[in-house]
């Protein structure tokens, strides 16, 4: 069971969801849609970037494959219930009955933000993430799909993932290196294939 605390900020939170329906369409999409946002945004980067900033973006990759790792073991040795299993809501949207802690969308996004604005001194693409970020943590406490506790638990799982992988990215560097040369050759192939470009 939730500490008292921890749903009081829940109730607090998730106040008015379902009596407001243009904004809880809005938090639907965002709950739902923060991952697929850091993927046009990380897609944007990757296109436009230069080999640091790639290189930035697969370090990223990497905290988030970590952290989502770390939170299937703390799931498989600690069951926490989400809001509406104890009947403290409806959800906004269907979702299975399954341990909410920590979240797996906010590991993703914090992971990937954390260690951006640690190995990359790209202001714009740090605050879209960080803007991201926030409102889907938020988003999926008004759904009523997680606790704040749950928040805590992926800011400090993300964090931890993305400060532990760029602390070793020297020793990832030459994997990274060859991603990208991999990456390079086979887009200049298919300019020449397609485009016909010689």
């Amino acid at each position: 069971m939730p500490a008292t605390t921890d749903i009081l900020l829940f109730q607090w939170l998730h106040a008015g969801a379902g009596f407001r329906p243009l904004f809880d369409h809005a938090a639907v999409f965002l709950a739902e849609a923060g991952p697929w946002l850091f993927a046009v945004l990380f897609t944007m980067a990757w296109l436009r970037g230069d080999a640091p900033c790639r290189m930035t973006l697969i370090g990223a990759a990497v905290a988030v494959a970590i952290g989502l790792l770390v939170n299937q073991l703390i799931g498989w040795w600690y069951f926490h219930p989400r809001p509406y299993m104890i009947g403290l809501c409806t959800p906004l949207f269907p979702h299975d009955p399954e341990t909410s802690f920590p979240s797996d969308h906010a590991t993703l996004l914090v992971a990937a933000a954390v260690y951006v604005a640690t190995a990359a001194g790209r202001p714009g693409l740090l605050l879209s993430l960080a803007i991201v970020t926030l409102l889907t943590m938020w988003a999926r406490i008004y759904c009523g799909i997680h606790f704040p506790f749950d928040m805590l638990g992926s800011l400090a799982v993300g964090t931890a993932s993305a400060l532990l992988v760029y602390r070793w990215r020297t020793v990832m560097e030459p994997a990274s290196r060859s991603l990208i040369a991999v990456y390079d050759k086979t887009t200049e192939v298919l300019r020449r294939t397609v485009i016909h470009d010689p």
